[in-house]
């Protein structure tokens, strides 16, 4: 305790000299704060002053601002306003532009439908006309405006054709008659059906496009002088084709037999061969075969009777009176009716082995026809499609006219084919169970000689 008031006591008398310097120290931070108090307050008082006027230029430059902002919204509310027409301009031309192509689209499959419609006759009246407006469509040059122009005219030109059409016309014009030569004539023209006649001549008939495109007349017996009449006059009666010409061309397609033949190509005469051959085996076999009568048991037992009462002589004479392979078997089975069982077994089954060659013979033809006959109509079937693509790789496949020589040489030839194949193959089985039922007839007259005679002798 003693120690510590000592510690204490040390301390104040060391901190007694600092004290002036302390005192001295507070007054010049006294000062310093007074000369910063007056600073602020001339400070405070120039800010008063300049604040008023600071304040006024704030409230200018914010309204400038909100002004300038004002403007630049409605600028852009007119940009934003201009670029929306603009799209919806360019939007709307667009459509425009595809709506006029499609109706020029629409105009062009008209006129070509009227190229197509229309008569042979009709095009010297409307080809210029529609060869100049499919013409115009694909020319860069023209505007829409002259494009459009000259379909509307070629559709007023097919309105005006239909309505002639079904009025009647009548115009000049030149048409291919039956004899081969173009005719200058009149052609008449109601609804779908067309008719010429000739000023030269006096042939009349319908009108129809022939092979070459040009108008081509076909005559009807007894009508020529109606329709020379309305050629002439433009009044009169006309025949009627309801079916506009279509039973005229399914009429012109028919063939004779001879011309059906001759388009199915080389191959069909080796058919036809083939067939000959068979029909005449065919009949020849069938005669043969059922002209084979086999023995009545009667005449069978008589021969027995005879050999077992030792009548060799008359049994040798009634069997030689037998008919056929069968009759022939007898005899040499009396003339060896002595002989073991088994030996006269086998000299009667050597005999009918023999016989079977005359039965069976020429039977293997019949049955090489039924066989060959599809594989030479397949082999004209192949050369017919082969000469088929030939064409198609020279022509294309746009004609079909040009094709129809193979395709008919392949069908034709497949079908006589089938048609000599398939009568073969029924005769062939016909006769071969007829000549087995000859064969299996002898059979059994063979064994019942054998068990007769056996049994007398046992």
């Amino acid at each position: 305790m003693r120690g510590i008031i000592s510690f204490l006591a040390c301390l104040f008398i060391l901190a007694i000299p600092s004290l002036g310097a302390f005192e001295s120290a507070v007054d010049s931070l006294e000062a310093s704060l007074d000369s910063s108090i007056r600073e602020l307050a001339e400070l405070r008082k120039k800010v008063a002053s300049e604040k008023v006027p600071l304040s006024k230029d704030l409230n200018r430059l914010s309204l400038e601002v909100r002004e300038l902002r004002q403007a630049f919204e409605k600028v852009s509310r007119t940009r934003d306003a201009k670029g929306f027409d603009i799209s919806s301009l360019e939007n709307n031309t667009k459509q425009r532009k595809e709506e006029v192509d499609y109706l020029v689209s629409l105009m062009t499959e008209y006129v070509t439908n009227i190229e197509s419609r229309a008569d042979a006759a009709e095009r010297v009246l409307y080809q210029d006309a529609i060869d100049e407006t499919l013409l115009a469509v694909d020319d860069p040059s023209l505007s829409y405006e002259a494009v459009i122009s000259r379909q509307i005219a070629a559709v007023e030109l097919g309105m005006d054709r239909v309505e002639s059409i079904i009025g009647g016309q009548i115009f000049e014009g030149e048409a291919v008659v039956d004899s081969g030569s173009l005719e200058a004539g009149s052609f008449v023209l109601f609804g779908p059906v067309s008719y010429f006649s000739s000023g030269s001549s006096s042939m009349s008939g319908l009108n129809l496009a022939a092979k070459s495109g040009e108008a081509s007349a076909l005559p009807i017996e007894g009508e020529s002088v109606e329709i020379s009449e309305v050629a002439s006059s433009g009044e009169g009666s006309l025949p009627l084709d309801p079916t506009l010409g279509k039973a005229i061309a399914i009429a012109s397609t028919d063939e004779t037999a001879i011309e059906h033949i001759l388009k199915g190509g080389v191959w069909v005469f080796p058919i036809l061969g083939f067939a000959f051959v068979s029909l005449a085996v065919s009949f020849y076999k069938l005669f043969e075969l059922m002209g084979h009568k086999g023995l009545t048991g009667d005449s069978l037992s008589k021969v027995i009777k005879m050999i077992r009462s030792g009548d060799l002589a008359g049994a040798k004479h009634e069997a030689h009176r037998m008919p056929g392979p069968t009759g022939a078997m007898i005899v040499v089975g009396v003339a060896n009716h002595a002989e073991p069982k088994e030996l006269l077994e086998e000299i009667l089954l050597e005999k009918m082995i023999s016989t079977q060659p005359k039965i069976e013979r020429l039977l293997s033809i019949i049955a090489v026809t039924a066989a060959t006959a599809p594989l030479l109509g397949l082999l004209g079937t192949v050369t017919g499609m082969i000469n088929t693509f030939k064409l198609i790789t020279i022509f294309g496949t746009g004609d079909a006219k040009s094709l129809s020589g193979g395709i008919s040489e392949a069908l034709i030839t497949t079908e006589f084919g089938l048609v000599v194949a398939i009568p073969s193959l029924i005769f062939h089985a016909f006769l071969s169970r007829k000549a087995r039922s000859i064969m299996g007839g002898m059979e059994r007259v063979a064994m019942s000689f054998v068990n007769g005679v056996k049994a007398s002798t046992s």
